[in-house]
């Protein structure tokens, strides 16, 4: 029987994840002002919400968003995009392209950036050739969401894993002698690709020609920048030897690629090389910090409460099945939730719940982990409720005038979600979830 405190915690995150699935008011605002009231009315303290807060992963995610954001001024996103332009012989070819170059750019730069940038170039991309520009946004939208996954850097749910697990870089790749989160995920994106592309984009009978993307941005910036981020992630996939934190390693890149920028700007006279006042107001995502920080905090209030623990020890029994049974319970059960909540905050409750259980059952997590996060991941392709970054894919095709039906929006949705999940499943079944 929950006492007073649980029942006001859980009642309290219960309504910042429906009022974040709703969208009734702006989600970092909301998790703020439902962890305002847990510390109010419990006995939950400010020191422990703000200890709750996993510091390393917000400064790994700042410090690669102010490199990757001297890269997009760098002219990244459009050079990338020419160049499919340039190469390919159909619209459909360059779409598909465009989705894959998303994809994968999106497993370094935060994917909100993608969107808009690969967005608004697809959208334009699309008027010009006559083709359709809602499908091509959206499909950008779910491959940038999509692989962020892939590797440690890209999004929160690796993030998450590398906090509450342990994950390291190179466990994204390679773990406990089997391939991970990149390998897998790459097979399932691509097959899922090419299921959009037989059901949807190979219809679209579009002229390439008219489509013209101009470079922009300094070459010198892209080759410092490129340089850069390189080294950072060479840094992150050997920490393990250095001894420091990620988020040590990463905010080091930012601040010697941002000091190099401003003394070639100061010195050398490059003033058409960005301010980092300009990256910091323009590449910064603060609103999605703050409500990573603050998301920490809540589900640091449930554990601090006992609700985890309570959670815990009720799926335990699920965790000592076979190992089949618990790796498709967990997948898909989370798959169903993250189809409608808000799947960064349903990952971090359950990989907590998920951790104590294992503890007590005295079970290896990581199959459960892994599946956990690559469905939620998916999933959250379904509804702009579930994965925030789709309001900006909408958003960008609405700024165009192109309005997003939502009978539309759920036509191409739930095939890329359902294929991928199914597809992932299957393929992850026989290596993660048989022992």
């Amino acid at each position: 029987m929950l006492g007073l405190e649980e029942v006001l915690a859980l009642a309290v995150f219960t309504i910042v994840v429906a009022g974040i699935i709703l969208r009734v008011v702006d989600e970092s605002v909301l998790a703020l002002a439902g962890l305002v009231v847990i510390v109010a009315l419990t006995s939950y303290t400010p020191e422990e919400a703000f200890k709750a807060v996993d510091w390393n992963v917000i400064f790994i995610l700042l410090g690669m968003w102010i490199i990757t954001g001297y890269m997009i001024e760098a002219g990244l996103a459009e050079r990338i995009a020419g160049w499919a332009a340039s190469r390919s012989r159909s619209y459909p070819a360059f779409l598909m392209t465009m989705a894959l170059a998303a994809g994968f750019i999106s497993m370094f730069v935060d994917n909100v950036l993608v969107i808009l940038i690969f967005g608004s170039i697809v959208v334009e991309a699309a008027r010009r050739a006559g083709a359709n520009p809602v499908m091509a946004v959206l499909l950008i939208g779910f491959s940038a969401n999509f692989m962020g996954t892939a590797l440690l850097m890209g999004d929160l749910p690796p993030q998450l894993l590398h906090s509450v697990a342990g994950a390291e870089f190179l466990d994204f790749i390679w773990s406990r002698g089997r391939p991970s989160s990149f390998p897998l995920l790459t097979v399932t994106f691509i097959l899922t690709l090419a299921l959009m592309y037989f059901v949807f984009v190979r219809r679209e009978k579009a002229s390439i020609s008219t489509i013209r993307i101009e470079a922009r941005g300094s070459k010198l910036l892209l080759y410092v920048s490129v340089a850069f981020f390189a080294a950072t992630v060479v840094g992150m996939a050997i920490r393990p030897l250095l001894g420091v934190e990620l988020g040590f390693i990463t905010m080091t890149g930012a601040a010697l690629l941002a000091l190099t920028v401003e003394v070639l700007r100061r010195f050398y006279g490059r003033a058409d090389l960005p301010s980092f006042e300009r990256i910091l107001q323009d590449r910064v995502e603060w609103r999605a910090l703050l409500f990573y920080a603050t998301l920490f905090s809540l589900v640091g209030g449930l554990e601090s409460a006992g609700i985890l623990e309570s959670i815990a020890e009720r799926v335990t029994p699920l965790l000592e099945a076979e190992q089949i049974v618990a790796y498709t319970a967990f997948y898909w059960v989370v798959a169903l939730f993250s189809f409608i909540v808000e799947h960064d905050a349903l990952l971090l409750t359950f990989l907590y719940v998920v951790r104590d259980a294992s503890e007590i059952a005295g079970i290896d997590p990581w199959p459960i982990y892994w599946g956990m996060a690559w469905s939620a991941t998916l999933a959250s392709n379904a509804t702009v409720a579930a994965a925030p970054a789709l309001y900006v894919a909408v958003a960008v095709a609405e700024k165009a005038g192109y309005r997003v039906r939502p009978s539309e929006f759920l036509r191409y949705s739930l095939t890329f979600s359902v294929s991928s999940l199914i597809i992932h499943y299957l393929i992850t079944l026989p290596i993660w979830g048989m022992g």
